[in-house]
């Protein structure tokens, strides 16, 4: 019997196809795994591009150090140590703010975007230096700029708000001592004004003068009393000479005193230098030598009767023993002595009121020493609690200046950069992984294929070695 013919139809091929292929899984697992491949690459492709910014922060190395001197008080030292040397590594801390919730989400508030949107920054320590790396992505080179700057201005606000955070509260904490100290300053203070309204002393100043004083009126007495020894030696010397006696000289001397006696003695000065001056000129015969003779005894006799109408009978007797009339220079003598005779006694009156002083001024300094002992002990009291409050108050105003204690300083050393090309999808990289998937692929399919013959291989090789 023949066999008829079958008429093949593209169906019956397919078919035929389908067949062939079913008694081929491993084929067709290799083949779908390409397709999965590819289409994985082909989605990875179409993602939107990736753009990177990246900025580089560094902290300084080294402390600073201040010094500052205030007069009568002392030194304020405030000193900054490095970051370094404290037992922690400070770009850790820094580290973990820029990844903190609260950073981020103050920087994508300055964006106006969500913080979802906003991504989290890539952050890298670079051993043995201070600099950290902040990285930040986003669909455009721009933007990814602008939250590299936004994360690095929400980083230095964080550090302003906790260093004056720091501030406040060691502020805080001081005022506190400074109180303290500022009310011992007020009651020292109120001691003193005290003190000084119920004595006499005010300040110790005011018992320096007054010593100085009563040194300068001890120096004066000792003066006055060798210019009163020297005019009595020569009122005494002068009386010896001139023949009058200390009590006719003090009779002298309430003469000089009166105006009209003075008007009479100078004119017999006058008359008795004229006389003179004529009997030497024409001798005594001379008209003119007797009519200046007669004024002469006029004025003696004028001056004679003034003296008895002032100091009495005994006047008389005086201008008898001066014998004016053979020695008229003897009353300019006379004049001299009564003259001198008269500063002897204002030196005397002069000596007894400085003495009166220099008691009273003794008196007066015993009260001030006792006084000023007291005063100096409220002074010492006051200057000691102002030291301290000072002193205390000039640490604390030092120690404002070193903010960046606990927080060091952070500088921007390389800004936010532009990208000039995305950094994601990378078609390169995306050929190279699907030719790596592919060929793993195909050699595991190939080990699961052939796993009968990899078997009894590598059970037959020590079954040949025994």
């Amino acid at each position: 019997m023949g066999t008829a013919l079958q008429v093949t139809t593209p169906y019956s091929r397919f078919r035929a196809s389908v067949y062939r292929a079913l008694h081929r899984p491993y084929l067709v697992a290799c083949l779908i795994s390409y397709v999965i491949i590819v289409m994985l690459v082909i989605v990875y492709l179409q993602k939107a591009p990736t753009y990177k910014s990246d900025l580089d922060i560094v902290l300084p190395g080294t402390g600073a150090n201040s010094q500052v001197s205030i007069d009568e008080v002392g030194q304020v030292v405030s000193s900054t140590s490095a970051p370094f040397g404290k037992g922690y590594n400070p770009r850790v801390n820094y580290k973990e703010m820029l990844m903190s919730r609260n950073l981020i989400e103050n920087a994508a508030q300055s964006l106006n975007i969500h913080i979802r949107d906003f991504g989290n920054p890539k952050i890298r320590l670079t051993e043995q230096t201070s600099i950290l790396n902040v990285e930040t992505t986003a669909n455009s080179a721009k933007m990814a700029q602008q939250k590299a700057w936004a994360l690095y201005d929400a980083l230095q606000s964080q550090l302003d708000h906790l260093r004056a955070d720091e501030v406040k509260r060691r502020d805080e904490s001081i005022k506190a001592v400074l109180d303290q100290y500022r009310e011992r300053l007020n009651a020292t203070r109120n001691n003193i004004i005290d003190f000084q309204q119920r004595s006499l002393l005010v300040s110790g100043e005011q018992l320096q003068r007054e010593t100085a004083t009563l040194a300068t009126i001890k120096e004066r007495m000792v003066m006055i009393q060798a210019e009163i020894g020297q005019s009595d030696d020569y009122v005494n010397q002068l009386s010896v000479d001139l023949g009058v006696s200390p009590a006719m000289a003090g009779q002298a001397f309430v003469l000089q005193s009166d105006g009209e006696f003075r008007g009479y003695l100078s004119e017999l000065t006058s008359s008795a230098s004229q006389l003179s001056e004529y009997r030497s000129r024409w001798g005594d015969g001379h008209p003119k030598v007797k009519a200046e003779f007669a004024r002469f005894e006029q004025s003696k006799q004028s001056l004679r009767n003034r003296s008895q109408g002032l100091v009495g009978p005994n006047a008389a007797h005086i201008f008898t023993s001066l014998d004016l009339k053979n020695n008229p220079k003897r009353a300019q003598l006379f004049a001299d002595l009564i003259n001198a005779y008269a500063l002897k006694k204002g030196k005397q009156a002069q000596f007894l009121e400085l003495d009166q002083a220099q008691v009273l001024l003794n008196e007066k300094i015993k009260i001030y020493a006792r006084e000023a002992a007291e005063l100096e002990r409220l002074e010492r009291e006051f200057d000691l609690a102002e030291a301290v409050f000072t002193s205390a108050a000039a640490r604390l105003e030092a120690g404002k200046a070193d903010v960046f204690a606990s927080y060091p300083i952070v500088q921007l050393m390389t800004p936010p950069s532009v990208a000039m090309k995305p950094v994601s999808p990378k078609k390169s990289l995306a050929v190279a992984a699907a030719l790596f998937a592919m060929i793993f692929t195909s050699a595991a399919i190939l080990m699961v294929n052939k796993r009968r013959e990899i078997v009894a291989l590598v059970v037959e090789k020590p079954k040949a070695k025994a």
